[in-house]
């Protein structure tokens, strides 16, 4: 018996030394499949394997991965590791891009998505196609669960992970709110898109981080407070002395907070492990100790130190007089992490700026310049500043006027500040008034359009004493409209109200001789020596009852329409596009009830007809708001332009 079992041995080791082992084949799907039930722990992570490509069956079927030619090392992070399979660039629209993809291609998203979902992000090498269809597929999942938290985590953390989605994201997600009536959502991201770009610090492209840390020759450990924020891009940043002193902000504000936990027995990194437990578990919604919430509360630090950068931006626009402010509500779904987040730290870095506000540094002449090309009606906060400081001086009111004026020489509304000054001097000191309307009209008939704005007939009725005052300051006005010479219109302006007086040359030795013989001819000659003072009661009475001046534009090129000939625009309507044009495409909705007020209309129903009007043109609409504000699309305003 003991020899039979021998032999037979010895037949099954021959058999098995001269077959050839088959081949261990493993796709992409089983891979992701096993770690999906934790049985991926057969497969040894710190070997080289051998791993190559058979096509088994079928010609076109290269998803079955064998062990044979080339040398891979498996790494930990992204399970097993083989060449991403090459898919040329292309345009992704939809999910259903999908189905031209090869079976490869198809078996390796499948991994990608699952190794995504577990908080592993790979390199794809360049392969963006597969984060562009992860990104469909994140909305079409979307569509079933209906999550807007969930979906928001999910496309931030795809954005930052693969930027070149960035744009796309906040794009989708905004869609996606409306869909489901999330208007507060949709408000956020369109306040942050507006203003606020993130994108992980790319030194060779934008060296944002580096070049701030040589212009304030920053020490290390300023310079890791600093790497902590993520690279923030918006007109008001951008500005490199509006930078520089966010920044300053920011460090100061961040050795201040440290230093009030540590008075009470804690520290930062403690205090926002704290916050972040509570932020990833009821705002994400992610349970403990699993892969999301890991990654969650590890990118949870950076986004706080962010925060806190927009915060001490917000300080320093409040600071400047720049009113439009960065949207600092990003756990909004969660009444309970947004308590935590506002009572554990905003709270605390708002008190620390009443301390620190006084430190940060005004605005030099070209920061004002720049602040007010991108806030049209800044200028009203100082015009109100000047306006009740008026002490009767009305030089001193004048020369501040034309100080403001210069600061905002570049901002299209500028014409404007002339015109208020020269309505509010208007009570106190006539000439200035006029000086300072002339001023309007220099800047009016340099911009885009000629508004031609009018005093009332009340401060007309104000500034003139009688008939050839009003005819002589509107020869002035449209002598100034046709030459454009603006020192000799400046100059004329005093002219009006030089004191005219009658020559009357009397011969004494007749007047004695006709007094003598006629009294009565004494009373007419009285009448001969008065003042004008009774000419000028008459000639005012005549202006109470009707004055206007009636500026005439001899220039054609003014009266042209800018716009499309299709478009059939009416007044009202060419006057609002032009209102937005002079304020930057952005205009407060109060400020533009007013507007439409002042027209006689309505301003939902004059936005309607103009949306309907360029609706045909555009295919969307034109106006739209934007939290407080009207906006216009500029791309789609210069679609309308002749």
């Amino acid at each position: 018996m003991t020899i039979v079992i021998i032999i037979l041995i010895i037949i099954v080791l021959a058999s098995v030394g001269k077959k050839k082992p088959e081949p261990k084949k493993v796709n992409y799907y089983d891979i992701a499949k096993n770690q999906r039930t934790n049985q991926v722990s057969s497969i040894n992570r710190t070997h080289t394997i051998n791993v190559s490509v058979t096509r088994s069956g079928s010609k076109n079927d290269d998803s079955i991965i064998d062990v044979g030619s080339q040398s891979h090392r498996i790494d930990s992070d992204y399970g097993l590791e083989s060449k991403v399979p090459y898919w040329s660039h292309s345009y992704v629209y939809s999910y259903s891009e999908i189905n031209y993809a090869t079976s490869n291609q198809k078996k390796f998203y499948q991994y990608y998505k699952t190794q995504f979902l577990n908080g592993q992000f790979l390199d794809l090498e360049g392969n963006t196609n597969y984060a562009f269809i992860l990104l469909f597929d994140l909305l079409n999942e979307f569509d079933q669960h209906k999550k807007v938290a969930q979906l928001e985590s999910q496309l931030e953390i795809l954005g930052n992970h693969y930027p070149k989605t960035k744009t796309y994201t906040i794009n989708f997600l905004i869609k996606k709110m409306e869909q489901v009536g999330d208007t507060d959502g949709v408000a956020r991201l369109r306040e942050d898109h507006y203003d606020y770009q993130y994108t992980q610090v790319n030194y060779s492209t934008f060296e944002w981080r580096n070049k701030y840390k040589k212009i304030l020759n920053l020490t290390k450990d300023e310079t890791n407070v600093l790497d902590k924020i993520w690279y923030s891009s918006n007109n008001f940043v951008n500005i490199e002395y509006c930078s520089i002193e966010i920044i300053k902000l920011y460090l100061a504000t961040m050795k201040n907070l440290e230093q009030i936990y540590i008075d009470n027995n804690s520290s930062i990194e403690k205090e926002f492990d704290e916050i972040a437990d509570v932020v990833v578990r009821k705002h994400f919604r992610y349970r403990k100790g699993s892969n999301n919430y890991k990654h969650a509360m590890h990118s949870c630090e950076n986004e706080f130190h962010t925060n806190i950068f927009k915060f001490c931006e917000n300080t320093v626009r409040e600071h400047f007089g720049h009113k439009r402010k960065i949207t600092i509500d990003p756990y909004a779904s969660s009444l309970e992490a947004k308590e935590e987040f506002e009572t554990k730290l905003i709270n605390k870095v708002a008190q620390i700026h009443l301390e620190l506000i006084s430190k940060i540094n005004l605005p030099d002449e070209e920061t004002e310049i720049k602040l007010n090309i991108q806030n049209t009606t800044r200028w009203k906060t100082k015009f109100e500043e000047i306006s009740s400081n008026f002490n009767n001086n009305s030089k001193e009111f004048m020369d501040q006027i034309i100080e403001l004026g210069k600061l905002n020489k570049e901002n299209p509304s500028v014409e404007n500040i002339f015109f208020e000054a020269s309505k509010f001097i208007a009570k106190y000191n006539q000439e200035t008034a006029l000086l300072l309307y002339i001023h309007y009209l220099y800047h009016d008939l340099k911009s885009v359009t000629f508004d031609n704005k009018q005093l009332t007939k009340t401060i007309q009725k104000s500034l003139f004493k009688n008939d050839e005052q009003v005819e002589g300051f509107q020869a002035i006005v449209n002598d100034f409209i046709n030459d454009k010479d603006f020192e000799k219109a400046i100059n004329s302006v005093p002219q009006l109200y030089a004191v005219k007086r009658k020559k009357i040359q009397l011969d004494k030795s007749l007047i004695k001789e006709v007094q003598q013989q006629h009294s009565g001819t004494v009373e007419l000659l009285n009448e001969y020596l008065k003042d004008d003072s009774s000419e000028d009661l008459d000639d005012k009475i005549k202006i109470e009852e009707q004055i206007e001046i009636n500026i005439v534009q001899s220039n054609e090129e003014h009266t042209i329409s800018i716009y499309s000939k299709e478009l059939l625009f009416k007044p009202i309507h060419t006057s609002t596009l032009e209102t937005f044009a002079k304020n930057n495409f952005s205009i407060l909705q109060s400020e533009f009830e007013t507007f439409a007020k002042s027209k006689g209309a309505f301003k939902n129903q004059l936005i309607e007809n103009i949306n309907e009007i360029c609706f045909e043109s555009l295919d969307d609409l034109l106006i739209e708001e934007d939290e407080a504000y009207y906006t216009i699309n500029q791309d789609y305003y210069q679609k309308l332009l002749a």
